[in-house]
């Protein structure tokens, strides 16, 4: 499925193709339901970087991660993220141990629901080749 397709072009590839009449309703249903199966629920996935955060300290104990999340308001259960910052202990080693010490600051934006930012620290090996040593998902990003 094209995930910018329209409902009209949808509903005609549908009928073009299967050769059935499917209301406008059905077909957008299905094309929500497509969607969040190719892209995936953010809400849960957001909900894993607590996992995430522990599995690194559990088994990269001088390994720096930092999340951090909205001040909870009175209508909102749990609170929102913000931002996270994950800096691999071993990674940082390796970055110590044999890169150049001149290190490469870029970002990127992210497009979804939520938006914001992936930064990235880089550097380069013995090879030349690019060595991530930090990231972190900001809301924006300061200059």
């Amino acid at each position: 499925m094209n995930p910018t397709w329209l409902i009209a072009a949808f509903h005609k590839k549908v009928v073009n193709d299967w050769k059935c009449d499917v209301s406008g309703h059905a077909i957008g249903r299905a094309r929500r339901y497509a969607l969040k199966y190719i892209k995936g629920d953010h809400v849960a996935q957001y909900s894993l970087l607590w996992d995430y955060m522990n599995a690194v300290k559990k088994s990269m104990p001088d390994s720096t991660v930092q999340m951090e999340l909205e001040d909870a308001e009175a209508s909102v259960e749990r609170r929102r993220f913000k931002r996270i910052y994950i800096c691999l202990g071993p990674v940082t080693k390796g970055f110590r141990a044999g890169c150049r010490p001149l290190i490469g600051l870029d970002g990127c934006h992210l497009k979804g629901p939520y938006g914001g930012q992936l930064l990235s620290a880089v550097v380069a090996d013995s090879n030349d080749g690019m060595y991530s040593i930090a990231w972190a998902v900001v809301e924006a990003e300061n200059t």
